[in-house]
């Protein structure tokens, strides 16, 4: 049988995107979504998620050096199950602290108890001021 170049261009071409788009829900559909991301991946998802709870994990005395902008802080030193206590499981959340060691383990608590869309930001509010970002600063 005779297919025609055309044809046979579309079809893999469908083929491919139907592939991609099983691949995304497969990853979308996966346990833990918990992960690293970098300072530039946060900010995108800070720009592009309006309902992501943004969650500062340092002390309230760091808290109150400055934070980013629409930030909570819940202390994860203090009171671990205050994030519990405080936070959505269904809520998109991106967590930091000073260096991300901290916001890694809030993050590691949180899929354990089932939050699924938590994201530690890598470098914490430091490489975020390096990087040039701001910081919302109380007077």
């Amino acid at each position: 049988m005779y297919v025609s170049r055309k044809l046979l261009t579309v079809f893999l071409i469908v083929v491919s995107v139907a592939a991609a788009i099983a691949a995304y829900d497969h990853l979308q559909s996966q346990s833990s979504t918990y992960g690293d991301i970098s300072i530039e991946q946060a900010m995108l998802l800070i720009e592009t998620r309006p309902d992501l709870v943004i969650v500062d994990v340092r002390t309230p005395e760091e808290y109150e050096t400055g934070y980013i902008e629409d930030a909570v802080n819940i202390c994860v030193t203090c009171d671990a199950q205050e994030l519990l206590d405080n936070l959505n499981p269904d809520d998109e959340i991106l967590l930091y602290c000073r260096t991300g060691s901290r916001s890694a383990t809030a993050a590691r608590i949180l899929n354990e108890n089932g939050y699924r869309k938590v994201y530690n930001m890598l470098g914490g509010i430091t490489a975020w001021t390096n990087a040039g970002y701001t910081i919302v600063s109380p007077s």
